[in-house]
């Protein structure tokens, strides 16, 4: 009896200092909890769990997971700081954890792969890269090691699709590290992810997270097709305001559709939780939508989000849209005091292109013009036939300013596009690109680059390849970096 005794004694002192990683029933619950944006439920299993399995560092990623999300969602400062600081802690615990366990190379990489995305947002592009490097060198070896064990493919899903898309004046630093890699590749990584979490059952966790990033991805980067493939997507999820994140891809989706009735419907909607962190976001989304639809009283969802976001981004184009409201309802005084709050105290305080457009056009003092604006909402609305209607008859000789001629050309080439009239939006985003391609404003290089879609779109690779090229030459102008990237996006669906 008591040689039983001491052989128990002696197991619980050897286990004592024994770790593992493991995806049980309590961090699977909580893991869906975070996705949610549930932290409070999420954070009650984390303690369910550490207490039942004092030595499972799963519970580590999960904390991660939170302190990413928050660090993401809020754009604040102090949280980036929080997050660098715990995952340098969970850096060093993971990497004294079994190599031949799946899960430690996985939650190496995803720690960098954190810390890359989050300073990359901050604007701190140089250490963003070093740590994405870093992601990459964990995952890959992790591949090699387990190459059927698809949750690598999220992270590789991710580095490779944004590798293959960094705007041309920071592709220097990704060539230094030696980072390499292609959208179609990426997006092909999440697909097999994708397709993984419904036929292999333990990976059914990672569904909805994929969804979200494989939407956005295909929408901005893949210029995808077949709208109706991830339309049935999302038609498969019950409840889908119980969930921001899905909430917020599907808004995005039938954004790019230009469907923006459904994105006012779905967001109008919304249930919020008092359990779950408020994605201030989508008050800003529900404001655009309403103000494509010249609706002014998306000032309201504006001010909301201005008062319950504490981050920085979108904060000076959500005064823009407002001042937008005050111009098209003839308000001209209030418009112009509302633009003084898009001119920041720091320059480090614009976040977005949007921000910084917002504070240019601030700083021009120039008053838009109102036929234009309203063309311009109602187009990026969708209601094509409304906003053809607000240009009709219109010459170029009625609108004073260069930037206005520019803006004309440029809007009637967009409208005829999306009605599929080619001939006519070739003709206009000709006109545009060579009257403005010395100017600074983004009509031109927009043009060159809706150019190189359009003849993507009809098989006509040289033209495509021609005006992606033309694109990239395009320096100093407005939104560089996301045009840039869309033209690089271009060329590597093309494969040049």
């Amino acid at each position: 009896m008591k040689t039983a005794r001491l052989f128990l004694f002696l197991i619980c002192i050897s286990n004592q200092g024994y770790s593992e990683l493991v995806w049980n029933k309590n961090c699977l619950e909580a893991y869906a909890q975070l996705i949610k944006l549930n932290f409070k439920q999420g954070e009650q299993l984390i303690l369910k769990e550490k207490i039942a399995h004092p030595n499972n560092h799963t519970v580590l990623y999960l904390e991660s997971q939170i302190d990413f999300l928050k660090t993401f969602i809020s754009a604040e400062d102090k949280n980036l700081e929080i997050l660098k600081e715990r995952n340098e802690n969970r850096i060093k615990i993971i990497s004294a954890e079994d190599k031949k366990n799946p899960n430690t190379l996985l939650f190496l990489g995803e720690f960098y792969a954190q810390l890359s995305a989050t300073k990359f947002k901050h604007k701190e592009y140089i250490g963003a890269v070093y740590d994405i490097r870093k992601a990459h060198k964990y995952i890959e070896q992790n591949q090699k090691l387990f190459p059927d064990f698809k949750p690598n493919l999220k992270v590789l899903g991710l580095i490779h699709t944004t590798v293959g898309a960094i705007p041309k004046n920071y592709s220097w630093a990704a060539g230094i590290v030696g980072l390499n890699g292609t959208i179609n590749k990426g997006l092909e990584e999440l697909r097999i992810l994708l397709k993984a979490t419904y036929k292999q059952p333990e990976y059914s966790y990672l569904r909805d997270e994929t969804i979200v990033l494989l939407t956005f991805l295909e929408i901005n980067l893949g210029k995808e097709k077949n709208s109706e493939l991830i339309r049935q997507r999302f038609n498969t999820i019950e409840n889908i305001t119980d969930n921001q994140l899905l909430l917020f891809s599907k808004c995005v989706f039938h954004n790019s559709i230009a469907e923006n009735d459904s994105v006012i419907e779905l967001l109008s909607n919304r249930r919020q939780s008092t359990e779950t962190l408020r994605l201030d976001y989508l008050d800003y989304m529900e404001g655009v939508a309403r103000l494509n639809n010249l609706e002014f009283d998306a000032q309201l969802k504006f001010t909301k989000y201005l008062t319950t976001y504490k981050g920085k981004a979108f904060r000076f184009a959500t005064y823009q849209k407002i001042a937008w409201c005050k111009l098209l309802e003839g308000k001209i005084a209030e418009y112009q005091n509302t633009m003084k709050n898009c001119i920041p105290k720091k320059s480090s305080d614009l976040m977005t292109e949007e921000d910084e457009q917002a504070n240019k056009d601030a700083l021009s003092g120039i008053i838009p013009n109102p036929i234009l604006l309203r063309s311009r909402l109602l187009y990026d609305g969708g209601y094509y036939n409304r906003a053809i209607l607000e240009l009709a008859g219109k010459s170029p000789d009625k609108f004073p300013t260069q930037k206005d001629k520019l803006e004309l050309t440029y809007r009637m080439a967009r409208i005829f596009d999306k009605q599929k009239k080619y001939d006519k939006a070739i003709l206009f985003y000709n006109e545009t690109l060579k009257n403005g391609n010395l100017q600074t404003y983004y009509f031109a290089a927009n043009s060159s680059l809706m150019l190189g879609q359009l003849y993507e779109e009809l098989k006509d690779y040289a033209n495509a390849e021609k005006y992606y090229l033309i694109t990239l030459e395009l320096r100093d102008h407005e939104y560089q970096n996301s045009i840039d990237r869309k033209a690089k996006a271009g060329l590597n669906r093309i494969g040049k």
